[in-house]
């Protein structure tokens, strides 16, 4: 609750002397020297998410395609300035027009470094907004250089026109304790600069000049919620036992370093699933050096906890350079494991950087969309020879690194036996997609939403089954899935047996405190395990 603080993010000089190519280019360079220069500095005040995601803009500004493209544009004779504009433009739009709501958000990073290296050329001052009280950001959109920039006692929320709870300013929000609601709509400029407000992040909502009932109501609501986040916070911290003593482990769903990083500082014991697939951009896979750093930088941000990777499973809107299996791609065609050994390249890269980065932590591999035996063994023995190429090469990685198996197929499900027998150290149930092909239901068709809500009959009879091959070999299992960020459907699981929960991060205290209320004693076919 507090004054509104209108950020402002400028627009293009009305006026801009264009020289000749050559001296656009020199100066295109300079400024984006400057630009990294000023990103290192910010990144040396920061630490997790915030740094993380200051090393993603910086890098951004060596990609080959955006500098290709600024430069190509500067030789037909647009300025340098104008020329980012329009690069970074083209850019985030190739990034909004993703399926993927996490991967299309990076769009807002991709405009925020870009009109750092803008406002360069355009002398135009890259200070901090000096806010005299603390107040609540509003904007289309709030830039992770905003947060960053400005003091953190100064910021009591954030609203936005626009923007994505994916965001990176969003994530970054979360992780700095600032309420935010985001997607209000272009009215939200129109009519709030300079007004007194009430911000609900709860309700996603914003209350403009309230009244004094509405005042005092949210007084005594923010003294509520303080009382609560020390409840929470000391949950975080409190390890996830029943009142009958059985211990169930809580882990998180992420999909890049700063994920990591709030995940851990939210209280999980462990990412259960890392998604691999979202450090490709723009068609691009990184080299076996960048994977290898971007999981090095992963297990940093774990802080020691497990961290567990899913190779590649390429979803329909990663079109992927020299790859041409994915343009045709469909749920039921060339996904997963089933493209991985379709080019046995592609995987051996992906696995020769995965175990290099073993020697760096507790890193844990798994492998997606699994539907027979034959699968399994064809993509351990990849395993093995990426190994015996390390081993050649003098390169340390983990010789034990536990390998594990997604069921989310129910041919995998109804093989498990097989599958589970052989070289395998835990299995994680994916009920997205294990529900996806039981029912032939698209994950994307809303009318189709009911299905995935609670645990639908045949899948929890998979499940059933699952748990009871994997108990047999004396294999850990654990859930991954939407559902297991429902209480009710958590507490299910874990009447059956079930000791492992892998969710998005923000679940995780809400289902902690479910489950720390949870007695066993009365269990169901499953309680002897």
């Amino acid at each position: 609750m507090g004054p509104v603080y209108r950020l402002r993010h400028g627009t293009a000089s009305l006026v801009r002397v264009v020289g000749q190519p050559v001296r656009e280019q020199a100066l295109f360079d300079a400024a984006v020297i400057l630009a990294k220069d000023e990103l290192n500095v910010l990144e040396e005040r920061t630490s997790g998410p915030q740094k993380d995601i200051l090393m993603f803009q910086r890098l951004m500004l060596d990609d080959a395609g955006l500098q290709a493209q600024v430069a190509q544009r500067i030789a037909q004779g647009t300025g340098a300035a104008e020329a980012m504009e329009l690069t970074a433009r083209d850019y985030a739009a190739l990034l909004e027009n993703l399926e993927d709501e996490y991967m299309s958000q990076r769009s807002v990073d991709v405009l925020d470094v870009c009109r750092r290296v803008v406002n360069i050329l355009d002398g135009e001052p890259r200070v901090r907004p000096e806010l005299d009280v603390p107040s609540i950001l509003v904007g289309e959109r709030v830039f992770p250089s905003d947060l960053i920039s400005i003091d953190r006692d100064k910021i009591l929320g954030l609203a936005t026109s626009a923007g994505s709870i994916q965001s990176h300013a969003a994530i970054m929000a979360r992780t700095m304790g600032i309420p935010a609601v985001v997607q209000l709509g272009p009215q939200l400029l129109e009519t709030m600069e300079g007004q007194s407000a009430i911000l609900d992040a709860y309700n996603g909502d914003i209350l403009l000049n309230p009244d004094t009932d509405a005042v005092r109501h949210a007084q005594r609501r923010i003294v509520t919620e303080g009382m609560l986040k020390k409840r929470m916070a000391f949950l975080r911290d409190e390890p996830c036992i029943t009142k009958d003593g059985t211990a169930i482990t809580l882990m998180a769903n992420c999909s890049g370093p700063e994920d990591v990083g709030a995940a851990v500082q939210a209280g999980a014991e462990g990412i259960g699933l890392l998604r691999s697939e979202f450090m490709i951009l723009n068609g691009h896979v990184p080299s076996e050096e960048g994977q290898y750093y971007y999981y090095k930088n992963c297990l940093e941000q774990a802080r020691g906890k497990p961290l567990t990777v899913c190779t590649f499973d390429l979803g329909p809107d990663q079109k992927v350079d020299g790859i041409a299996d994915t343009s045709s791609y469909s749920p039921l065609g060339m996904r997963g494991i089933r493209l991985q050994l379709a080019r046995p390249e592609l995987f051996l890269t992906q696995m020769r950087a995965l175990l290099r980065a073993s020697a760096e932590g507790d890193l844990r591999v798994m492998f997606p969309m699994i539907t027979s035996p034959e699968d399994w063994r064809k993509a351990l023995d990849l395993v093995e020879v990426a190994k015996d190429q390390l081993r050649q090469e003098g390169s340390p990685f983990r010789e034990d690194i536990p390998i594990g198996v997604v069921i989310e197929t129910p041919s995998a499900a109804l093989l498990a036996g097989e599958i589970l027998s052989d070289r395998c150290d835990f299995v994680c149930i994916g009920t997205n997609d294990l529900t996806q092909y039981t029912y032939v239901a698209d994950r994307l068709e809303g009318r189709l939403s009911s299905y995935f809500t609670g645990l639908p009959p045949a899948v929890e009879q998979l499940i059933d089954m699952v748990m009871a091959q994997a108990w047999s070999f004396d294999l850990p299992v654990y859930a991954c899935g939407v559902n297991t960020s429902d209480p009710d459907t958590a507490e299910l699981y874990v009447r059956k047996g079930m000791r492992g929960l892998s969710m998005e991060y923000r679940s995780l205290m809400q289902i902690k405190a479910r489950l720390l209320e949870l007695d066993l004693e009365k269990q169901s076919v499953f309680a002897s395990r």
